[in-house]
């Protein structure tokens, strides 16, 4: 496992990495004073307060989400939900979450248009779970400068990361047709695994899907999920929370052998891991130490955002992969 210090000094190093590779303004860290595309996500991405306040981050703006509590609605991120949410989760008080209105994108679209951006990419969490999608499409028709907006079907660090290379490649200067064709193939090779102690949270939020069927029968395990085309599918039903968190465990070293091939069979094929909790900070850092040795960056644990922990609930836990970039794609 590591803290989120090391793994952003790592996401540093290899910023100085590529850094080197370049050529002219790029290999200053300097971005074209023309041309600049500023990256907008939503809060489901889950990245830290440290990179979102980091210098190299500045073209960058994560939307809160809202989230709802018996009559109250939150903004994703306060410390009054951060303190409220596990209260009402461990109660059973409502919980319920919302897209962010089209408004709120259009004032983040105008304040980057006012700051000299020419254009913005916004990526999102997959349109399978939320309307936030369509309300940053419904944005992009009113804003001063072009918004490709893109659904990453996916969620998480797995986004987060996705963003994150993203901001990286846009502050080298990568042309916007580059720039979202790296974003959608980023996207399209995440990974997502996680298990939650039942499945009431996404039921009462309507996020299961074609699970609906199946709840009868998995009232008594610990279901493990993932995602898939950007809905919430089942992988498996083990019977215990030990036995859940192995096959997190197991799910992941397939992954990571199946993408470093035939012809390394150990593990560790490029991909960085980062592992999500909420409620539970002792299984989320041991299982990250599990997984250290199959991920090629530190892995952090990072507490679940409050938009998906109203859907996953108390002791959820989550794993999210994400390829290193071709130095194709990096730029």
């Amino acid at each position: 496992m590591a803290e989120i210090a090391e793994w952003q000094s790592a996401v540093l190093a290899r910023i100085r990495q590529l850094r080197a590779a370049q050529t002219g303004r790029a290999r200053l860290g300097l971005r074209p004073r023309k041309g600049r595309t500023a990256i907008v996500t939503d809060s489901s991405a889950s990245i830290p307060p440290e990179v979102l306040g980091h210098p190299l981050a500045r073209g960058l703006r994560q939307v809160p989400m809202p989230v709802m509590i018996g009559e109250q609605i939150y903004t994703d991120g306060t410390p009054d939900l951060v303190r409220e949410l596990p209260l009402a989760l461990a109660a059973g008080t409502p919980v319920k979450t919302s897209r962010p209105a089209p408004g709120t994108f259009s004032a983040v679209y105008q304040e980057l248009a006012e700051s000299g951006y020419e254009r913005v990419v916004s990526v999102h969490l997959s349109g399978q779970l939320s309307g936030t999608v369509e309300a940053a499409r419904l944005a992009a028709r009113e804003s001063l400068i072009p918004v490709s907006v893109v659904d990453s079907q996916t969620a998480g660090f797995a986004l987060g990361t996705a963003v994150i290379d993203a901001v990286i490649d846009a502050g080298f200067g990568m042309p916007p047709d580059q720039l979202l064709a790296s974003i959608d193939a980023a996207t399209q090779e995440t990974g997502v695994f996680f298990t939650v102690p039942n499945l009431e949270q996404l039921r009462r939020g309507g996020r299961i899907g074609t699970l609906a069927g199946l709840l009868g029968s998995l009232l008594h395990v610990k279901p493990v999920l993932t995602l898939e085309d950007g809905a919430v599918s089942l992988v498996d039903r083990p019977r215990t929370t030990a036995r859940a968190t192995e096959r997190l465990v197991e799910l992941v070293r397939e992954a990571t052998c199946r993408d470093a091939g035939p012809a390394e069979p150990a593990p560790g094929g490029g991909d960085r891991i980062a592992v999500h909790g909420f409620g539970n900070d002792q299984a989320a850092h041991e299982l990250a130490g599990r997984l250290q040795g199959l991920s090629v960056m530190p892995v952090p644990v990072i507490r679940l955002p409050a938009v998906l922990a109203a859907h996953l609930g108390l002791g959820a836990l989550a794993v999210t992969l994400n390829p290193l970039p071709t130095p194709q794609r990096a730029g």
